[in-house]
C-alpha cells in the first residue's frame, strides 16, 4: 500500500531587489509608483545602417544608477545580465544570506528574459552587416545566451543547486518565480534566487515591437503615452529593468531569524492556445483560477491584483472579462492596477515587477495607481485605481498576472505572513 505524498513545504519571500526606470531599490521604486509618477519619455533610436532615427515612448534607467560589478561580470556579459546581477545581489543582501555558511548544493537560481542579450545581438549584427567585419566578439555567445544571468549568479556564489532559465515572452519572470517556488515546495532546494531582466531599448528590439504594432504613438506629453484600461489607450511603451527575489523554505527562514516579506502561496502556468498574439478570456481566466486552487483560497480572499494591463486595446478588455469570470461579483470589490503607464513594458521582467508590487502592497497596506487612467472605458469597468494610490487596510492576499505572446499565461499569489 503506497504512502501519502509528503506535505508541500511553504515558501517565504525573504529578499527583494530591483533596478528599473523608477528607482534602483525596491523602496525607491515603490515610492515613485505609489505617487503616480511615470518614467516614460520620448527616446530616439538610430538605425546604424541608415542613420534614420525612430522615436518612441520608452522608460530608461539612468546610467548613474548602475552599480559596479567585477571585471568578469562587466566584460563577459550583456546589459540584461548585468542588471540581473545588480538586482539579485541586492535581494541576497536584503535576505541577509551568506552563502559561505550555506549548503550551496541546496541553493539555486531561476532567471528569465524575453529577448535576452538583444543589446549584444544588435552590436553583433552591426559588426557583421554594417561594419563588414569578418567575425563577432569572442564573448558574443556568452553575452547573448538566455541562461547567462543564472550562470554568472551561480558562479559568483558557487551555487550548485538547480539552475533554471525561462523564456516565455512577457510571462517569463512569473514562470521563473513560480518554478523556483516549486523547487522549494517539493524539496529539491531550500533557497532559490528568482526573477527576470530585460533590456529592450536597442534599435533592433524597438523595431520588432514597432513593426508588430504594439507600441503607443508618442503623446504630446510623452509620460502619458501608455494608458492602461483608459478609453483612449492605443498601445504600450517599452521599459528596461531587473527584479529579483529570494525564496526560502519557510521553517528554515524562521529558524535563521530572517525577515519574511510575504509568503508565496499560489502559482499556475497555463497556455492560451487559441492564437499566438491575440488573448482570449479563457486563456487568461485559467491561470488565475488554477493559482487560487493551488493556494487553497476562495476568490473572495483576493484584495488586490497587479494586472498585466499592457495598454493595448485587446489585452485590457480581455483581462477585465477574465477577472470577472474568475472572481464573479467580488471582482467589483477588488483594487486592480497596472504599472506599465509608469515604467513601460518590462517584457521578460514584467511578471517579477508585478510580483514585487504585490509584496510591497501587502507590506504597506497600500495599492498603487494605474497611471494615465483619465477616461474610463465602459468595457474596463472594474476598480483600476486611477492615477492616485490609496490605503488598503486589511489587505491579506494579492495576485500578479502576466500573459505573453505564444500563449504562456501565469499567475502568482502572495499572502501576508502567518505563523
Amino acid at each position: 500500500m503506497s504512502s501519502a505524498p509528503p506535505a508541500r513545504r511553504r515558501v517565504a519571500i525573504t529578499g527583494l531587489g530591483a533596478i528599473c526606470p523608477l528607482g534602483a531599490t525596491p523602496d525607491a521604486v515603490w515610492s515613485e509608483l505609489v505617487a503616480g509618477r511615470s518614467a516614460v519619455d520620448a527616446v530616439a533610436f538610430t538605425n546604424p545602417a541608415t542613420d534614420v532615427p525612430l522615436v518612441i515612448p520608452a522608460a530608461a534607467i539612468p546610467e548613474t544608477w548602475h552599480k559596479p560589478l567585477d571585471r568578469d561580470a562587466s566584460f563577459m556579459t550583456d546589459k540584461f545580465t548585468r542588471l540581473a546581477l545588480m538586482a539579485s545581489e541586492d535581494a541576497i543582501a536584503d535576505a541577509g544570506l551568506d552563502f559561505t555558511r550555506e549548503d550551496r548544493g541546496r541553493c539555486g537560481t531561476s532567471t528569465a528574459s524575453c529577448m535576452s542579450g538583444i543589446t549584444e545581438t544588435d552590436v553583433a549584427f552591426r559588426a557583421l552587416y554594417v561594419d563588414k567585419r569578418p567575425k563577432v566578439h569572442p564573448y558574443t555567445l556568452l553575452r547573448t545566451m538566455a541562461n547567462a544571468p543564472a550562470f554568472f549568479l551561480s558562479m559568483r556564489h558557487e551555487l550548485t543547486g538547480p539552475s533554471l532559465s525561462t523564456e516565455a515572452a512577457c510571462s517569463s519572470s512569473s514562470v521563473a518565480i513560480g518554478e523556483a517556488a516549486r523547487q522549494i515546495q517539493h524539496g529539491y532546494a531550500d533557497v532559490m534566487i528568482a526573477g527576470g531582466a530585460e533590456t529592450l531599448l536597442t534599435y533592433a528590439a524597438v523595431n520588432c515591437w514597432k513593426s508588430a504594432q504594439l507600441l503607443a504613438a508618442l503623446h504630446a506629453n510623452p509620460a502619458k503615452s501608455c494608458r492602461p484600461f483608459d478609453a483612449t489607450r492605443a498601445g504600450t511603451a517599452l521599459g528596461e529593468g531587473a527584479i529579483y527575489v529570494v525564496l526560502e523554505e519557510w521553517e528554515r527562514a524562521r529558524a535563521r531569524g530572517a525577515r519574511i516579506h510575504a509568503e508565496l502561496v499560489g502559482y499556475a502556468c497555463t497556455t492560451d492556445c487559441f492564437h499566438p498574439t491575440q488573448p482570449s478570456v479563457e486563456g487568461q481566466r485559467l491561470p488565475m483560477s488554477r493559482a487560487l486552487h493551488d493556494a487553497g483560497l476562495p476568490p473572495s480572499s483576493v484584495g488586490y491584483i497587479h494586472a498585466h494591463g499592457t495598454g493595448t486595446r485587446a489585452n485590457d478588455t480581455v483581462e477585465t472579462q477574465a477577472i470577472k469570470a474568475v472572481l464573479g461579483d467580488h471582482a467589483r470589490r477588488v483594487a486592480i492596477s497596472s504599472s506599465k503607464g509608469a515604467i513601460g513594458h518590462l517584457a521578460g521582467a514584467a511578471g517579477a515587477f508585478g510580483f514585487l508590487v504585490c509584496v510591497k502592497a501587502l507590506q504597506t497596506a497600500t495599492v498603487p495607481p494605474t497611471a494615465n487612467l483619465d477616461t474610463p472605458d465602459p468595457e474596463c469597468d472594474l476598480d483600476y485605481v486611477p492615477n492616485v494610490g490609496r490605503e488598503a487596510r486589511g489587505l491579506g492576499v494579492a495576485m500578479s498576472n502576466a500573459f505573453g505572446f505564444g500563449g504562456t499565461a501565469a499567475s502568482l499569489i502572495v499572502a501576508v505572513p502567518q505563523a
